[in-house]
This record gives C-alpha cells, sequence and structure tokens, in this order.
C-alpha cells in the first residue's frame, strides 16, 4: 500500500498498521486491536525509530536501491521482531537522497521495502507501525534528518506514535541530533557508520546530546537491552 504525500521530498509506505501474515503475502491493514489480539503481543509499550541503512541492512558506502543488493546486518530482523514482540511500536525513517539526485527512483526504494518486509516476516515480526523516506539530498530540507518534518508528519498520521516517549536507534550524528530535538532517547549502534560517529561524539558541541545518548554493539543487543526493563 503506497500513499505519495503532497510533499514531493517525503514518501510514506506505510498507512494504518503494515502486516504480513505469511512470506511474500501482501501486506494489508489492520487495527491496533486486532493486532493487540495476536498470539503474543502483549499491550503497546513506547516508540522505537529506526534508521534503515547501517541499523537494519549493510551500509554499503553508497545507495542500497535494489533487493539483491539489501543485505540484513546479522540478527537485525529478529531484533525488530523481538522489540514488536515486546509490545513496542516500530516506526523507519529514513533519507534515500538518492532519488532527487536521479540515482533511482521511488519505486526502486518501494521494491527495496517490499523485500525487507518479506524478510522481516520470515524472521517472525507480523507488522510495524509506520516507514517514511525523504527523498531530498538536501541537507537543509525539512524533511531530511537531521530536520524533523518526517517525524512530525508521522506523528500526524500516526496519533498512537510519539517518539518523545520513546527511542530513535541510528549510526550517524544526523541520526542522534533528530532524536536529540525530538526529545526522544538517542540510540548510536556501532554497525554502520556508528564507529565513526561514536568518535566524533567526543567532540565538545556534541557534548549535551553525548549525555542523552546510549551506545550498544549492534540492534540486536539493543533489542536485548530493551529486553531487560
Amino acid at each position: 500500500m503506497l500513499h505519495l504525500v503532497t510533499h514531493n521530498e517525503l514518501h510514506l509506505q506505510m498507512a494504518s498498521v503494515y502486516q504480513w501474515g505469511q512470506p511474500k503475502a501482501q501486506p494489508q491493514t489492520i487495527t491496533p486491536k486486532e493486532v493487540n489480539m495476536k498470539e503474543g503481543y502483549i499491550a503497546p509499550k513506547c516508540v522505537i525509530g529506526l534508521d534503515r541503512d547501517g541499523v537494519i541492512n549493510v551500509d554499503r558506502g553508497t545507495y542500497t536501491y535494489r533487493p539483491e543488493d539489501f543485505q540484513p546486518i546479522e540478527n537485525s530482523l529478529s531484533a525488530i521482531a523481538k522489540l514488536r514482540m515486546l509490545g513496542h511500536k516500530i516506526a523507519i525513517i529514513t533519507n534515500q537522497g538518492g532519488i532527487e539526485k536521479g540515482l533511482f527512483t521511488q519505486y526502486d526504494v518501494d521494491n527495496v521495502h517490499n523485500h525487507m518486509f518479506n524478510l522481516l516476516g520470515e524472521a517472525g515480526c507480523p507488522s510495524i507501525d509506520a516507514i517514511y523516506y525523504s527523498m531530498s539530498s538536501r541537507k537543509n530540507d525539512e524533511w531530511a534528518k537531521p530536520n524533523l518534518g518526517m517525524f512530525k508528519r508521522c506523528e500526524k498520521e500516526h496519533p498512537h506514535v510519539k517518539f518523545k516517549t520513546g527511542y530513535y536507534v541510528g549510526d550517524k550524528m544526523s541520526d542522534l541530533k533528530a532524536a536529540f530535538k525530538l526529545g526522544a532517547k538517542p540510540v548510536l549502534v556501532r554497525t554502520g557508520y556508528g564507529k565513526q560517529t561514536e568518535k566524533e561524539l567526543n567532540k565538545f558541541s556534541y557534548r549535551d546530546i553525548k549525555k542523552k545518548t546510549i551506545v550498544f554493539d549492534d540492534l540486536n543487543s539493543f533489542a536485548n537491552y530493551m529486553e531487560t526493563l
């Protein structure tokens, strides 16, 4: 289910709750009540926002816009499944500025995401709440991280998603800046560009963000941490 919003730099690839019951099945919209009735589910806890490249899949150093190039980081998909089964709301927020540069199209990105959804289903994750991506390659664009346009639009269109009460997981400084401005808990993973970003956090100008940030080796380590809370 695809819906192109009015701002041409922003694309929404999710409406309400996105569920896939069987691998490669077409996603369908279901209500939160129906989700909570699924076996093994508990009442929703908090929102966990996720970057994509370098957090869920290997960042190849170039754009990932073909399904065959989408390589999940070890245990990242099962980590999302675990977070979902713990009752957390999941929203993927990602910059895909290669679209504006003309390197690939929205159709390409949607194909990658549909492939990712199939892999998530196979990993035991039956649904996530939302996925948004920015098509802008301009750092000062309101719809591109670290700016908050995508997050605010997600909250507006999904009233049950409130980032301020949750976490945002990323591997780049733009992710941590966005989380900090949102009031969400910034989470840095050492996959992707994470190790480089961890060193960058030591700069004096990032001291306030560093105080708020928690660091994990990867998304699976973060999921294991959330399981202990």
